[in-house]
Order: C-alpha cells, then structure tokens, then sequence
C-alpha cells in the first residue's frame, strides 16, 4: 500500500468535494460518497494479503480459526460504520449518524456472542474444578 499516494488522492478528492460543494452542493454529498466507496474498496484490496496471512498463523497456531474471522467482521463492521456515520455527519445529520452508531455497536455485539458463550464456558469449567 503507498501510503503517500493514498493520502494524495484523500486530498484530491477532497478539494473536488469542497469545489462541487460551492458549485452544486446537491451532488458534493453523492461525491462524498463516491470517493469514501472507492478509497474503501481500495483499502479492502490492500487487506486481502494480511487477512491471508491471519488465516496461515491461525492455522499454525492452532487458534480457533472463529476467532479471526470474528476479528475481521468487526473491523469491517467498524470501518462501515464509520464510513457511513461520517458521510451522515457530513450531510448534517448528526441524528442519524449516532443511530448508525449505535447499530454498528449492536451488531459488534451480535457477532462477538459466540465469543462471550466460550469464555462464560470457560470460566464456569474453571471453577468447578
């Protein structure tokens, strides 16, 4: 990933928002979405080779492969949210960023639930011995 790059096209892309905004502002928040849409599918491309590499450790480890892929959704669902709840905040809808906030938080918690069940397990196994 060329960082330098990366961040040249943000600034780009946000001297274009800021332009389209002055001139039609109607369009700056299609753009806005646009642009994070196209920098996300291009950071989720520069994580594909460590999301590979995730898998071979846990493999080697002998880590419960559920556990990594449970990592990985929350990051995605982190990034998503993010991504989605600035794009609101942008638009001047701070109301409903919170609510995807929130969402984004509910679903951390759904997905980690496998998760919390093992470590209850766990900790009930070790006091009972």
């Amino acid at each position: 990933m060329n960082i330098l790059a990366f961040s040249g096209a943000g600034i780009i892309m946000c001297v274009l928002i800021v332009t389209v905004k002055q001139l039609r502002s109607e369009f700056a928040i299609l753009l806005c979405i646009v642009c994070g849409v196209i920098m996300t599918l291009y950071l989720i491309s520069c994580a594909a080779p460590l999301i590979e590499e995730l898998r071979t450790l846990s493999e080697m480890s002998g880590i419960n492969s559920e556990f990594i892929v449970i990592a990985v959704k929350a990051v995605g669902i982190c990034v998503a949210v993010q991504t989605a709840s600035d794009v609101c905040r942008d638009a001047g809808q701070s109301a409903l960023a919170n609510k995807l906030e929130i969402g984004g938080k509910l679903a951390l918690l759904i997905i980690s639930f496998p998760l919390f069940k093992q470590m209850i397990s766990l900790a009930v196994e070790i006091i009972g011995e």
